[in-house]
């Protein structure tokens, strides 16, 4: 089973947004959880109205420490698998998220499974995309019917499948830049991360989020 986790702190019109599209998420999930790292008593109590489990941190501790806070919630449950979600991606179409198990399950050296986002700044709108813009560090891979793209560039915490037996095995970093330092302590094990899909296929989650109210990373 699959426990779904989405990230936020305050961004309500973000997440309003994002939830009108969960629909698309289809998979065997058993629980959602939201973690707010955004302090605020009275937007706690608005995402508990909406009736999910919440877990809020008493005041704002950055990206680092909520990462770290909501890892420690997610060991609550015995779920195999975590659907991490940030609050500012909106979904642009469905999601198979039993595919993107089974990938998984048949590459266990496969760190995350991740949704590719649309282009944002510099060389990637130059190039057209997140591959595009260094195609000579991406491997595009199938089994004859499902396709997915290994690399070691980096973990992301966009939208993405990862086992929970990594949070065990590799507890978020307490450093600098943590979310970029995450990524080479899985490769220096043996580990590659994955896009879902071809390098060629359209983005399946757009990005929202103009406004950053993240900080700690």
């Amino acid at each position: 089973m699959v426990t779904l986790l989405v990230m936020t702190n305050g961004r309500k019109d973000y997440l309003l947004q994002e939830l009108s599209t969960l629909h698309l998420l289809r998979g065997p999930f058993s629980r959602m959880l939201i973690h707010d790292d955004s302090g605020d008593v009275e937007y706690g109590k608005w995402l508990v109205s909406l009736g999910y489990e919440v877990f809020q941190t008493k005041q704002p501790s950055g990206f680092t420490k909520a990462m770290i806070s909501a890892w420690e919630q997610l060991k609550k449950d015995d779920n195999e698998w975590v659907f991490h979600l940030e609050d500012d991606f909106i979904f642009t179409s469905v999601i198979p998220v039993d595919d993107m198990i089974k990938i998984m399950n048949e590459h266990d050296d496969l760190a995350q499974l991740a949704l590719l986002r649309q282009p944002l700044g510099g060389r990637e709108l130059q190039k057209g995309g997140i591959i595009q813009s260094h195609p000579e560090r991406y491997t595009d891979c199938s089994d004859g019917q499902l396709h997915w793209v290994e690399h070691q560039v980096n973990f992301t915490c966009n939208p993405t499948l990862y086992r929970k037996r990594l949070i065990h095995g590799f507890p978020w970093p307490v450093v600098k830049d943590s979310e970029r330092s995450y990524g080479p302590m899985l490769y220096a094990a043996g580990l590659k991360c994955a896009y879902f899909g071809t390098s060629l296929d359209a983005p399946r989650v757009q990005h929202i989020g103009e406004i950053r109210v993240g900080f700690g990373h």
